[in-house]
């Protein structure tokens, strides 16, 4: 168990929201600014149906700035002023007489001169402070920057790692044999030969490879959206899909599953990983 779900005990989803957002570990938690966290939040469980709550923002605030400093989240019964929240203002009683005037009246200038000493403006300002300094950022903490680069595996799981895998070697495998039954039956024509073997030859290694492609590869749908991530159907992809010029979205894909492990959807953009997540691991 890590720090950032020692610090979460019990929200096992909201532990894997982080981490569909890139947070994975307590310091990088303590670093990020609510603001900008909380949207990607709630469009992150929306895409991954999860039925996680996500706190309110003063309630995510204070669980940020006391990420170092406290070993579990604070429930909101826990925080600085929940029972008894601090007043904007004290209201004052109006008299119900008017008050007798003074028998040595002040001068209008030593009443501009003297400071104002109502404890309602006093406790006014103060509680304006307090909600000011409340809504304002926490401030990052120094913590080291993981390296960002393809070989760390990304996003959510996806639902059928292993048969993913596979349809991306039989894309590849594809392609493979298109390569070879071009450049084949081009030096068998060129040569002038014959022959039942010679076409067998020639076609017998693409009709196999296009035989796995439809078997394995094509049903192979997206965890989030349901689109098929090898499909050669023509339909809006998205811009942070991969992408080969002269090979396309498929072979681009696939390429990317069989090296990393990990891909982007053609169809949603979002990142989908085929090992078990951080928090998976850690339940074993």
């Amino acid at each position: 168990m890590n720090d950032l779900q020692q610090y979460f005990a019990g929200h096992e989803q909201f532990i894997e929201l982080l981490e569909a957002v890139g947070i994975g570990t307590l310091e990088q938690f303590a670093s990020v600014d609510p603001l900008t966290v909380l949207p990607e939040l709630h469009q992150a469980k929306r895409m991954l149906k999860l039925n996680t709550a996500i706190p309110p923002a003063p309630l995510f605030r204070a669980w940020v700035e006391q990420a170092l400093s406290s070993p579990t989240a604070p429930e909101p019964a826990d925080l600085p002023g929940a029972q008894a929240p601090l007043p904007l203002a004290v209201p004052i009683a109006e008299p119900a007489t008017p008050p007798a005037a003074p028998r040595n009246p002040v001068p209008a200038r030593e009443k501009r001169q003297r400071p104002s000493d109502s404890p309602a403006k006093h406790l006014s300002t103060k509680a304006r402070l307090q909600e000011e300094q409340s809504y304002q950022p926490a401030k990052p903490a120094h913590a080291p920057q993981e390296p960002k680069t393809y070989l760390r595996k990304k996003g959510v799981r996806h639902m059928t790692p292993f048969r993913t895998w596979l349809g991306a070697a039989s894309v590849l495998l594809l392609f493979v044999s298109i390569l070879f039954s071009v450049a084949v039956t081009t030096l068998v024509l060129l040569n002038g030969e014959r022959g039942w073997q010679i076409i067998s030859l020639c076609f017998g290694p693409l009709f196999l490879a296009l035989i796995l492609y439809l078997s394995l590869a094509l049903p192979r749908k997206c965890s989030v959206c349901r689109a098929h991530v090898f499909s050669f159907k023509k339909y809006t992809r998205n811009k942070a899909a991969h992408y080969l010029p002269l090979f396309g979205y498929v072979f681009a894909t696939a390429l990317h599953v069989f090296l990393f492990r990990w891909f982007r959807c053609p169809a949603c953009g979002s990142s989908q990983q085929l090992e078990k997540t951080r928090v998976e691991q850690s339940k074993r």
